[in-house]
């Protein structure tokens, strides 16, 4: 385990390549605090509230430091872990390259002996870089559409989105509310599994995080699967776990680097004892352009407080004293080109002739998906029953599913834009529409860039 001394030397030496923690607190060994994370360190995206500026990345908010701590923050502070700081993202995390960022973009550490910097993904690009780079051992991140686990991939690292409710949000600052999750990157899932069991837990100070009542149903239910969790055999240790590969997730994007990593990821399960059987979620193809309607639309809300009234840095009008030109001033020279096409696509969306045509489809789309999985799952959705046992063994649902995370690995920075750099979310939006937990894990390297 490495000391916070080699922690910051770490720093010292990636950082001013990588650009991946653009505020670094200082190491004071007077802080040290005991508990079940002592001698960990931890990086904190830009728009999650810490003792360190909030800027989101961007303008708007460059002198911005918030009044108190995000939950998930605090709880790592008092298990002993220390922040070392804030990582770089892209601006309001809306994007998937971390180039949009008032701080510059954040390059990823592979290939370590090359000269060409490459994407380290977004929009929590930052905090993956960070953590493959052992400047911190675990970070967090956000997560509205794949923001943590496009980065994991790319970077090597393990990315883990929680359930949505499972993480308080509370002092993140929200993108798409219903959408949006605290995840987690390190590089290993024990450090994952560690973290997630100090920050999850019921928080008055978000509505929309589990009581302590659902949590438990959800234990419960977890424990009433018999068939993993009896298992004994030494050789196949996940003999009885069955895993379902969708159709639908290959798309004509996935490289032939993909798919071989996703075929030889099937082999593995079932060299290890599971039942690799494919399913279907006919609605996946729909899934992308529903959820930019839903994102943007709740975007072009959420950032509406930035006027630099309420917040946001205020920029006065050069001639006109209009009151709604003291706002579009400030709003056009704060917010950045990726940030203001969201917003006024998000407007749009939301406006009298698109509500019905763009908005309420989106939220039929995400409903017929949510029911997809839970038709596919064995264990139930505990938001949708009040049993607390899993049913006798359907033969043809599964534990969990499998496909990439990127249809490919990372690209050299600032050759992926346009229509491209929105389609990198097309693996991994549907966890975020469904509201379920998903994980990716690396698995090997492709001309020394992760898979």
């Amino acid at each position: 385990t490495p000391s916070l001394n080699d922690t910051y030397e770490a720093i010292s030496v990636h950082n001013p390549r990588l650009n991946a923690l653009p505020h670094i607190h200082p190491l004071d060994p007077t802080q040290e605090v005991n508990g079940p994370l002592s001698g960990w360190s931890f990086a904190v995206k830009s728009n999650i509230a810490s003792p360190l500026p909030t800027t989101c990345a961007s303008s708007m908010l460059s002198s911005y430091t918030s009044p108190f701590s995000a939950t998930a923050v605090t709880k790592l502070e008092h298990a002993g872990a220390r922040m070392i700081g804030t990582s770089n993202m892209d601006e309001f995390g809306m994007g998937s390259l971390n180039q949009s960022s008032v701080h510059g973009p954040a390059h990823n550490l592979h290939p370590e002996n090359g000269n060409v910097l490459h994407s380290p993904g977004g929009s929590s690009g930052g905090s993956a870089a960070a953590v493959a780079a052992r400047m911190c051992r675990v970070a967090l991140g956000s997560d509205t559409g794949g923001s943590v686990r496009l980065p994991a991939s790319w970077c090597g690292v393990v990315g883990f989105k929680p359930s949505y409710g499972r993480v308080s949000r509370y002092g993140l600052v929200s993108y798409a509310s219903s959408l949006d999750s605290v995840g987690i990157l390190a590089r290993s899932t024990r450090d994952i599994r560690d973290t997630f069991n100090i920050i999850s837990a019921p928080d008055p100070h978000d509505m929309t995080c589990m009581s302590k009542s659902l949590r438990s149903r959800i234990d419960t239910l977890c424990a009433s699967r018999e068939w993993i969790s009896h298992n004994t055999i030494a050789s196949e240790p996940l003999k009885g776990v069955r895993v379902g590969v969708p159709s639908e997730f290959w798309v004509d994007e996935l490289s032939p680097s993909a798919i071989d990593a996703w075929k030889r990821g099937a082999a593995k399960l079932e060299s290890l004892g599971c039942d690799v059987i494919p399913v279907s979620l006919p609605h996946t193809p729909h899934t992308l352009p529903a959820y930019y309607t839903l994102a943007l639309a709740e975007a072009s809300s959420n950032l509406a407080r930035f006027d630099g009234i309420r917040f946001g840095t205020r920029h006065p009008p050069t001639q006109s004293t209009r009151a709604s030109l003291k706002y579009a001033q400030t709003r056009t020279m704060g917010f950045g080109d990726e940030v203001k096409r969201r917003i006024l696509l998000g407007t749009f969306v939301m406006s009298a002739r698109a509500y019905e045509n763009y908005y309420l489809p989106s939220q039929r789309i995400r409903r017929l998906v949510q029911r997809e999985f839970n038709r596919i799952f064995a264990m139930p959705n505990a938001l949708c029953t009040t049993n607390t046992k899993t049913d006798a063994r359907n033969v043809d649902k599964v534990d969990a599913i499998l496909f990439p995370t990127a249809t490919d690995t990372a690209p050299v920075q600032g050759s992926n834009n346009g229509l491209s750099a929105y389609v990198n979310d097309v693996m991994t939006v549907s966890a975020n529409m469904a509201g379920i937990p998903a994980i990716s894990v690396p698995f090997g390297l492709c001309e020394g860039m992760p898979l």
